[in-house]
């Protein structure tokens, strides 16, 4: 037996001998973690409120992916599309005074009207056109409803005003935007609620504007150039009367896409 025992050390050292003699693996490379084995598939199982649930299709036989979420997710918004069209304040889009044109695709909208020789063409999308809404700035009354405590919603978009001449090449173009500050305050009768942040010249019938066009910038514009700019534009139809109507029919147009939306969700998610 001990002869037996003696051999064992001597070949150990031999398979030592031969291991260092063969060649090493390439080192892995830093930062990168070892490939760990995935534990179960993807997909087959979930996580919610500590219990395991089926994700796959469900029991109908339809193929589809049914779970309790999207049961409550259809229900949450089959009651805010109600909600919503009992609070709609416009059935149908209210009407611009001054003769003008709508035309409206998707979310962005068109008003056009002639004067005199002139094509004034105003435009603006209602994406993301509502303030952001801050908590706290006005407290609730006591015994106010919820309903009555939250603010009234409304569109209030850049627009982009265009004027042609007859027969021109150079189109004046008037970035404009309504300024938080000066939204819904009704004391000054006088003030503008709508300001010109940029005025520029552009080639009539291109889609985009040019940044090689010079653009003036009106926050270091002087005072009576700019007010011959309001001045032009109000003789063209687009004073604060105007500013007031576009503000309502923004207001319509997104609130109808909204329901829209809400709609499609609900029947994407319902039909998963």
């Amino acid at each position: 037996m001990l002869p037996l025992l003696r051999r064992v050390p001597r070949a150990l050292g031999s398979a030592a001998a031969v291991l260092r003699s063969a060649p090493a693996p390439p080192p892995r490379p830093l930062l990168q973690p070892a490939p760990r084995p995935c534990v179960r598939p993807f997909g087959s199982l979930r996580v919610r409120a500590g219990l395991l649930r089926s994700r796959g299709p469900c029991g109908c036989g339809c193929g589809a992916l049914h779970t309790q979420g999207d049961k409550a997710f259809v229900e949450f918004l089959s009651d805010e599309i109600k909600e919503e069209r009992k609070i709609q304040k416009h059935k149908s889009l209210p009407k611009m005074s001054g003769g003008w044109e709508l035309e409206v695709n998707g979310t962005e909208a068109k008003l056009v009207r002639r004067v005199a020789g002139e094509k004034v063409t105003v435009t603006f999308n209602t994406n993301n056109s509502i303030p952001p809404t801050f908590d706290g700035e006005e407290e609730p009354s006591q015994g106010q409803k919820a309903e009555e405590q939250e603010p009234e919603l409304t569109s209030t978009p850049n627009f982009v005003v265009e004027v042609i001449k007859d027969g021109g090449k150079k189109a004046l173009v008037l970035d404009c935007h309504y300024p938080e500050d000066e939204v819904g305050q009704e004391e000054e009768e006088e003030s503008d609620i709508f300001s010109i942040r940029e005025v520029s010249f552009q080639a009539v019938g291109e889609s985009e504007w040019k940044d090689t066009n010079y653009t003036l910038n009106t926050d270091s514009l002087d005072w009576a150039l700019y007010d011959h700019l309001m001045d032009f534009l109000a003789d063209r139809g687009v004073d604060n009367t105007f500013a007031d109507e576009l503000v309502e029919l923004s207001t319509a147009l997104e609130h109808r896409e909204y329901i829209a939306f809400l709609e499609d969700l609900q029947g994407f998610v319902k039909t998963q």
